[in-house]
């Protein structure tokens, strides 16, 4: 499905078909990577609060307790916030028809090279958030915030709306963008 800038917004699950795959399986799949790659590189969404929680067991290891909080907010920055957000934004840039239909949008949408972008400035602020002083943090944690509560926000009106209970809208990806920015400001305030 390409988005038809004549066309008012149409969801994709109106164009669903209940089967064996479940109420909201698409028709037409028949173009990008076959679905076992879209799966392991669903698993890629992981990979930032995988190495968050490695970071945080080597602080541990090495210094114990002392500077913990401080130390979580630079890991949380660096991996929830910057790793993971390149990793979503790149996927936004380079697969985004396969990303679309995760999410249940339109496929073709210009909004998918924005996302992407967006993705990959957070991405390199919370990368580099480290090298910087803590004016710098409170910048990354106030946009990352923004976006990622703005985005469930946008996922929550889509479940509400457009009865869109595609697994990139209501599953891991929702809850992450409600959970991380809270995480992330608690450790800042905490800091």
């Amino acid at each position: 499905m390409t988005a038809d800038p004549g066309r008012p917004y149409r969801s994709p699950m109106a164009e669903s078909t209940s089967d064996a795959r479940g109420p909201a399986a698409t028709t037409d799949r028949s173009s990008g990577p076959p679905t076992l790659v879209l799966r392991l590189l669903s698993l890629t969404t992981y990979v930032g609060l995988i190495g968050f929680v490695v970071a945080e067991i080597v602080q541990i290891a090495q210094r114990g307790t002392d500077g913990l909080v401080a130390a979580s907010l630079t890991n949380a920055l660096v991996w929830v916030v910057g790793v993971n957000a390149l990793i979503i934004g790149s996927g936004h840039l380079v697969m985004p028809d396969p990303i679309a239909d995760s999410i249940g949008w339109p496929r073709g949408s210009p909004f998918q090279w924005e996302v992407g972008l967006t993705g990959l400035a957070l991405g390199v602020l919370g990368v580099l958030s480290p090298a910087f002083d803590g004016d710098f943090a409170l910048a990354v944690v106030i946009a990352f915030s923004i976006f990622y509560l703005g985005a469930a926000v946008g996922h929550v009106r889509a479940m509400v709306r457009e009865h869109n209970v595609s697994p990139g809208n209501t599953g891991f990806i929702f809850w992450f963008d409600v959970l991380a920015p809270l995480g992330v400001i608690a450790l800042y305030v905490a800091s």
